[in-house]
């Protein structure tokens, strides 16, 4: 078989340079017009002649120049006809198409806009403003991190009592009664859940109204679990008593007993400052949490005296009890220590 058999209108010609590169071909077939798709012609390389010949490099060359190439080997002859196998010539496409990655092949100003050299560092400093951080530090890291069992920072910070709440149980709660180095009262709610590890505190800020409007907020307590609201069971939210107080000019701080819709009664700590934004902390209410609570008056009443009127103290007994017990009773979300 010849090329010319395969490619009647092909000028083949022997030993010849290939335009575009330095080599020159065994045999070549030149189209008049590219013909897909074997390109602008087909090369035959004799390997059986130079067995030095590196296959790859001048296979990509001639690739690269657009023309079809065919290895021909000893097996491929049989005196001087040479068999063609189509199924081994390499084409143009897809064998000519380059290997790139990243930006490689665009324009060099492309390039440059597409992976720009690394830029300068620059570092600015940009302060927070001084209210905030007074409002909000205590958010982020809680005042005795790494010190509550010592009792006091470096810093200064003191916890002068902790008053727990549910001390039994998957979730538990307390709360710390926090000296500042400055001298000012914080309250520290915390709950943690025993299973996850997970837990949460929200700070407040009390000042020297606190302890009269607690003992008036335990009174209410008193009052609203003798009443019908405890039981309940609506799609709306049902307010028991609240304490509101503030303890600084930039937030305020307020302590409710909420019943949820179809649900169990809660405690809820919540923290506003002067733009409105709010947090929150909160835990279903136990039976018993009151008297637990009220130990609170204690520590509050050491650091701010005695309120004028003691018979205003409560404690949970009595009637009290007994409301919270039918609330228990109706509610499956109450969990009992």
């Amino acid at each position: 078989m010849k090329l010319r058999e395969v490619f009647e209108t092909a000028s083949v010609d022997h030993e010849r340079q290939i335009p575009g590169t330095n080599r020159i071909a065994d045999v070549v077939a030149t189209f008049s017009t590219e013909l897909y798709p074997f390109g602008k012609g087909l090369i035959v390389e004799i390997q059986h002649k130079h067995d030095e010949k590196e296959i790859g490099p001048i296979t990509g060359e001639y690739l690269n120049a657009g023309y079809s190439v065919f290895w021909a080997y000893q097996s491929d002859f049989e005196g001087h006809d040479m068999t063609f196998a189509e199924h081994r010539v390499k084409r143009p496409w897809p064998h000519a198409v380059p290997l790139v990655e990243g930006v490689d092949g665009y324009p060099d100003p492309v390039q440059r806009l597409l992976d720009p050299e690394p830029a300068e560092e620059v570092r600015l400093e940009v302060p927070f403003p001084t209210e905030y951080l007074r409002a909000h530090a205590l958010e982020v890291i809680p005042p005795l991190r790494g010190y509550y069992d010592a009792g006091r920072s470096p810093e200064g910070w003191e916890r002068i009592d902790t008053v727990s709440l549910h001390g039994k149980g998957r979730e538990r709660a307390w709360v710390n009664v926090l000296r500042s180095p400055s001298n000012h009262i914080f309250l520290e709610f915390w709950k943690k859940n025993t299973e996850d590890g997970e837990s949460e505190y929200l700070i407040t800020h009390i000042g020297s109204e606190f302890p009269e409007r607690f003992e008036a907020f335990m009174e209410d307590t008193r009052t609203w679990f003798s009443s019908e609201d405890v039981d309940q069971q609506v799609a709306h939210w049902v307010g028991g008593a609240s304490l509101s107080f503030r303890g600084t000019t930039l937030c305020e701080s307020w302590l409710s007993l909420v019943k949820v819709p179809f649900g169990p009664v809660k405690f809820v700590v919540a923290r506003r400052d002067m733009k409105g934004n709010t947090r929150t902390w909160a835990v279903n209410y136990r039976s018993g949490d009151l008297g637990r609570l009220a130990v609170l008056r204690h520590p509050i009443r050491r650091l701010f005296g005695d309120v004028t009127d003691t018979a205003a103290a409560v404690t949970e007994t009595g009637a009290s009890t007994a409301a919270r017990e039918r609330m228990a009773g109706n509610s499956a979300d109450v969990v009992r220590d």
